[in-house]
């Protein structure tokens, strides 16, 4: 995973060069995580069609795209919006907003999955606002379908932290995040149903799109 030049666009990475269990590297930018789009600068969307972004995957909810509208200019990307619900009726831990993502969005992140294994969807992107949280669940699953082990998920997760304590000035970022978070998120999709695969199953993913999505995204 690295750092790329993004710097109108926070919390920006690459999960490139992530390597799996079975010794397969995950391709360098193919897949991109980031907060909100809203005011990237000119040097950003060069360099995002120098990479040919093809696909932006926005997992916010309506309110939020309209606060704060992606800003792509002339970008050729096709747009998926699909919006885990934020409906934790003002109660409970951060961590029960996650399990509420899971036990009710199923359709949402299979949707973001799917899109990703399409042909030429990559090299692709995926936002929420701030990037860290269901952008974080969602990359946590697809980094699992490619068979990255769980401590290099939790790794990757938890840069959003850092990435983000330097903007305190944007309340929006100010809630960190754990571990626990993350791998209890993944421990709850496995208990409930096997595994990530599983669960993505049980929400209409196919064994061929998986495939497609491990081959759009491993190398070796």
């Amino acid at each position: 995973m690295t750092d790329v030049p993004l710097t109108g666009i926070k919390n920006a990475r690459d999960i490139g060069g992530l390597r799996t269990e079975s010794g397969a590297v995950v391709r360098p930018l193919r897949l991109l995580r980031t907060a909100r789009l809203n005011r990237p600068t000119e040097a950003d969307l060069a360099w995002l069609a120098s990479i040919g972004l093809r696909t932006v995957i926005d997992l916010r909810q309506s309110f939020e795209i309209a606060a704060w509208p992606d800003d792509l200019g002339d970008l050729p990307v096709e747009r998926v919006n699909v919006a885990p619900t934020l409906d934790s009726s003002g109660t409970g831990t951060f961590f029960d907003l996650y399990l509420l993502w899971l036990d009710r969005s199923g359709d949402a992140f299979a949707t973001a999955v799917k899109a990703l294994a399409r042909p030429g969807a990559l090299p692709a992107l995926v936002h929420c606002t701030a990037g860290k949280d269901r952008t974080g669940v969602l990359v946590a699953m697809v980094l699992d379908l490619l068979g990255v082990g769980d401590k290099a998920i939790v790794a990757d997760y938890l840069i959003s932290n850092e990435n983000l304590s330097k903007d305190r000035g944007d309340i929006i970022f100010e809630h960190p995040i754990s571990e626990e978070l993350i791998s209890g998120s993944l421990e709850h999709v496995r208990e409930r149903f096997g595994s990530v695969a599983g669960y993505l199953a049980a929400h209409g993913v196919t064994d061929e799109e998986i495939a497609a999505l491990r081959d759009g995204l491993l190398d070796g």
